[in-house]
């Protein structure tokens, strides 16, 4: 059974073997919210009021990222589907100690309010991972979606 986040306004549902190690739901400029699996794949959510630059909020996370790891191996243009919710953004690779992470930002505005979703992962994990990040973000952006809380 899936666990349901539902604070502040914000709810959506995530896997049973995925915990909530930081939320933000009161700060002025956006709120977020990470999660964390036990294989160490994270996936956070940046929540904006009103309109802003996807493509600058992409770019914001793909510097940030370029500053912690510093063995960058390239950079390409992304798309996820979440249902029938299209995220544009980048797919970035990192070498880190002996792994290769693969770190996505994507972005789209939806009912006025301007949505950054970056998961990272091991670059094989995060291929296995995919369609969890895609729902997570479909459970957010669908508010008619239905979710049971225990």
């Amino acid at each position: 059974m899936p666990n349901v986040f539902d604070q502040a306004g914000i709810r959506f549902i995530y896997p049973d073997n995925w915990t909530v190690n930081e939320s933000q739901l009161d700060a002025q400029r956006c709120q977020t919210i990470s999660l964390e699996n036990e294989s160490s794949i994270q996936w956070s959510v940046y929540i904006f009021p009103g309109t802003e630059n996807l493509n600058e909020l992409v770019e914001e996370t793909i510097r940030a990222m370029h500053m912690e790891y510093e063995d960058h191996e390239e950079s390409e243009p992304y798309r996820q589907m979440a249902g029938e919710f299209e995220l544009i953004g980048s797919r970035m690779y990192f070498n880190f100690m002996d792994f290769i992470l693969c770190i996505t930002a994507v972005a789209i505005e939806h009912q006025g309010k301007s949505y950054l979703f970056v998961s990272e992962a091991e670059d094989r994990e995060f291929d296995e991972n995919e369609a969890v990040f895609s729902a997570m973000a479909f459970s957010l952006l669908s508010p008619q979606t239905t979710i049971h809380s225990n």
